[in-house]
């Protein structure tokens, strides 16, 4: 398995990328600290939404490049049942990659793929996008644009 960046909450995730032949599996190996609810050993819902979107996150970093600095708009996750303290997988596709958002789709299982946990609809910002619209429209950084497109500098 590959680790991903540096981050500290990437780490006490235990978030790792492995790669097989249908593409990459995002994983994390939770631990006592994740549980939310004691009783029966689930993990915390937060955990799961977390894992979701950094694992949406790195998936729109790693297709449309690295440089990419995606900010988080909006994720809906759809917790489809509970989730035991037991390694955690996901797959994520991007829907749609625009000049200014991404969205990216996430699915999380435990035993069987074909069982999802939970699943996400990520939207993201993409700042660099945003910023090479502008540069390609050559307009000066203190140009202002109508509603009609046009420059009002």
């Amino acid at each position: 398995m590959t680790r991903l960046m540096n981050s500290p909450l990437k780490d006490w995730l235990s978030f790792d990328l492995s790669e097989s032949e249908a593409g990459p599996i995002y994983s994390i190996t939770p631990g006592e600290d994740h549980v939310g609810n004691p009783l029966i050993k689930a993990l915390h819902g937060g955990i799961v939404s977390t894992f979701l979107e950094l694992a949406a996150l790195d998936e729109m970093r790693r297709v449309l490049g690295r440089d990419q600095n995606g900010e988080t708009i909006n994720i809906n996750v759809d917790y489809l049942k509970s989730v035991r303290l037991a390694p955690l997988f996901a797959r994520a596709s991007i829907a749609k990659a625009g000049r200014r958002l991404v969205f990216v789709d996430c699915q999380a299982w435990q035993d069987d793929e074909d069982s999802p946990v939970a699943k996400a609809t990520c939207s993201f910002l993409n700042k660099n996008g945003a910023a090479t619209s502008l540069a390609s429209a050559q307009l000066a950084p203190w140009s202002v644009i109508s509603p009609g497109g046009n420059s009002l500098t």
